[in-house]
């Protein structure tokens, strides 16, 4: 499996996009979160018909507002392949609203079908081959953390939000967690940097990205940059269009 970094940006930041990236193992392909500033990226990166499967986080306009552009060039370039969209029911309910004030009655005129999967903390969903388990993180709204199990690899993805002791055991001996990092500062709605790296050494986590952290600590880098190497972990900080492996 490899992983595509499409952005790497929290909401606000004006160097990069807001984070999101590309799943690809065979002829499996999944897109997670698709804000604002991301469909550029999925255009370049993956044809109209190579994405089987969309996860989406969480209801903030940095993780879901793309998805009126990505789904409606999509429909102009005459895509069929079937489409799955996995997020908690709530946000699918959004996710349905948002696609509908974006572009009015468009979605009614889609070529390809779209199978809507709820995600459920303490279940699992089974998938285009591959096992999809979710936890919830601390966020000013509902988040879910994801896993996905495919092949003998596994592949974590925070979403936003301070981890929780459930999500962190959902990261357990993962191959690759990809987790925002927004600050150093204890907060009830996003990940404290030496915390998760704390974390992340505790839990097994065998190479750890750093994504969505704050413009301008990421802007300064010596802070970050330090503590990674200091933690004694395979972490990177990625920049769009890098490939991780898994």
């Amino acid at each position: 499996m490899q992983v595509q970094i499409l952005g790497c940006g929290e909401a606000f930041d004006e160097r990069f996009p807001n984070t999101s990236m590309l799943l690809r193992d065979g002829n499996f392909t999944a897109l997670f979160d698709c804000g604002y500033s991301v469909p550029p990226r999925v255009f370049s990166a993956a044809r109209a018909d190579e994405i089987d499967l969309i996860w989406i986080s969480h209801a903030h306009a940095d993780h879901y507002f793309g998805l009126p552009a990505v789904l409606g060039r999509w429909w102009e370039e005459g895509r069929t392949k079937p489409l799955t969209i996995l997020s908690q029911s709530g946000v699918l309910d959004q996710i349905r609203d948002v696609l509908e004030y974006g572009y009015r009655t468009l979605a009614a005129r889609f070529q390809f079908p779209i199978d809507y999967r709820a995600a459920v903390e303490h279940e699992t969903v089974e998938a285009h081959e591959s096992r999809f388990s979710f936890a919830p993180s601390r966020h000013a709204v509902s988040n879910f953390a994801i896993r996905v199990e495919r092949g003998g690899k596994s592949f974590c993805y925070s979403g936003d939000g301070m981890f929780t002791k459930e999500s962190a055991a959902l990261f357990e001996g993962s191959d690759l967690l990809v987790h925002e990092a927004f600050f150093f500062e204890k907060s009830a709605v996003h990940a404290d940097i030496g915390a998760l790296l704390e974390m992340a050494k505790e839990r097994r986590v065998r190479g750890l990205a750093l994504v969505h952290v704050q413009r301008d600590l990421r802007r300064s880098g010596d802070r970050v940059r330090e503590a990674m190497e200091a933690s004694g972990l395979t972490v990177s900080m990625p920049e769009p269009g890098d490939i991780l492996e898994v």
